[in-house]
Formats: C-alpha cells, sequence, structure tokens
C-alpha cells in the first residue's frame, strides 16, 4: 500500500489557538481550528460561512454583551455570569466557552483568517 502524503499549512496560530488548511488525498481541502484540546474540522462550504460569521463580531469592543453575530449555522454570545464575562460560539455539534483573556487571543487569531 503507497504511503500518502497529506499537506498541511498553517493559516494563522497564536500561544493557546490554531488554524490550518490540508489539502487531502482527494484533493479536496479542508480546515481546522484547534481551540485548546480541541479541533473543529470544516469542509469549504462550512469554511465560508465560518470566515463570514467571524467577521461579524472580530471588531466589536471586548465586553459588549449579548449577542454578538449569528448566521444559520454558528452563534457568538457574551454574558455576564456571576461577576465573569464569558463568551460563547455555538456551532453544529458543539458550544464552546471562553474567558475575556480567551476571548481575546482567539480574535487575533480570528483576525488573520482569510
Amino acid at each position: 500500500m503507497a504511503q500518502m502524503d497529506i499537506k498541511s499549512e498553517e493559516i494563522a496560530k497564536t500561544e493557546n489557538f490554531m488554524a490550518w488548511k490540508v489539502l487531502e488525498p482527494d484533493e479536496e481541502v479542508t480546515y481546522h481550528i484547534e481551540f485548546g484540546k480541541i479541533t473543529v474540522h470544516f469542509y469549504v462550504e462550512e469554511w465560508d460561512e465560518f470566515l463570514e460569521f467571524k467577521d461579524e463580531f472580530v471588531d466589536i469592543p471586548i465586553g459588549t454583551t449579548g449577542t454578538l453575530a449569528e448566521t444559520e449555522s454558528y452563534l457568538a454570545m457574551c454574558e455576564q455570569v456571576d461577576g465573569d464575562t464569558i463568551y460563547s460560539i455555538e456551532m453544529p455539534g458543539a458550544t464552546l466557552y471562553f474567558f475575556e483573556d480567551d476571548w481575546s487571543e482567539l480574535l487575533s487569531l480570528f483576525r488573520e483568517l482569510k
């Protein structure tokens, strides 16, 4: 059996988060974002929607509460819970939660995504 070379390319990286794309053996491109220990995988159509989604909230000031952005598949929110500012991103199959420092770092990563 021949070994397949999978070509990956880093798109953006911070201390705790990373995004990359992979040219799969079938010539399809997939995208990936590593949120700490969790990795979310995107096909091209999902990635395109995610890029539009993140563009809606990356420049909203830290601490703004309520719904930050919403598409058919994604939702970003910020709320105050017991004195803490908690950010969340809902996506198919998962909801990810971030404290303010992590959110700020995540926004840095998102600003690099094209």
